[in-house]
């Protein structure tokens, strides 16, 4: 590849913060093979068919979250992933999961590992709220649906980590115990959720 065409994909990556789709080479005028080049020489990864990521170019600490946010445009960032970002936890989990809504199927990247929850629609709807991460807007739901979801997965997740969260949450000095009852309600873990807030109030 010259350096020409090299110069003109690494801006196009550079433009959106290290990533890129198939359909912005080939609608600059650039074959797509030289993504092939590029991905043998390990200078680009693919997230999915016709998704890439600049390596190294896209912001530390959050590509993950991005890489799913493209691959998976209905998805919203839950329970234990979401969990860690609002630092209610210590626990690292080592896939990201996001929740669907139950009328959608969508099939998952090939990287990041990611797990896949269908909610009902009334359960996915709730408390999603955006986070802008460079140039790309993420769903993940925000404290008190995070932390809901969780109660609901509880058996799952274990009762170290429910108990870890449910400690934090108590000592964040913004928290909104009126918004916690309204989404334990919408989730059905208002008893569960009033449990924890007697015992460890």
């Amino acid at each position: 590849m010259n350096k020409i065409i090299y110069k003109k994909i690494y801006n196009i990556f550079e433009q959106n913060d290290g990533y890129a789709y198939t359909r912005d080479i080939t609608g600059a005028g650039i074959h797509n093979i030289y993504l092939n080049e590029l991905l043998e020489d390990r200078k680009i990864e693919r997230i999915k068919w016709g998704l890439y990521r600049w390596v190294g170019m896209e912001r530390a600490g959050a590509s993950s979250m991005v890489d799913v946010s493209l691959a998976i445009p209905k998805g919203v960032i839950c329970l234990q992933y979401a969990l860690a970002y609002h630092n209610l936890t210590t626990a690292k989990p080592w896939e990201i999961s996001v929740a669907i809504s139950k009328k959608d199927r969508v099939i998952p990247p090939d990287y990041p590992p990611v797990k896949l929850y269908y909610f009902l629609p009334r359960i996915y709807n709730a408390g999603i709220e955006i986070i802008q991460i460079g140039k790309h807007r993420v769903k993940i739901y925000n404290r008190e649906k995070t932390i809901c979801d969780c109660m609901r997965y509880r058996k799952q997740i274990g009762q170290d980590i429910i108990k870890e969260m449910m400690l934090n949450y108590l000592n964040y000095h913004n928290r909104n115990l009126e918004l916690l009852l309204k989404y334990a309600d919408i989730c059905r873990v208002t008893r569960q959720i009033k449990m924890y807030l007697e015992v460890l109030s």
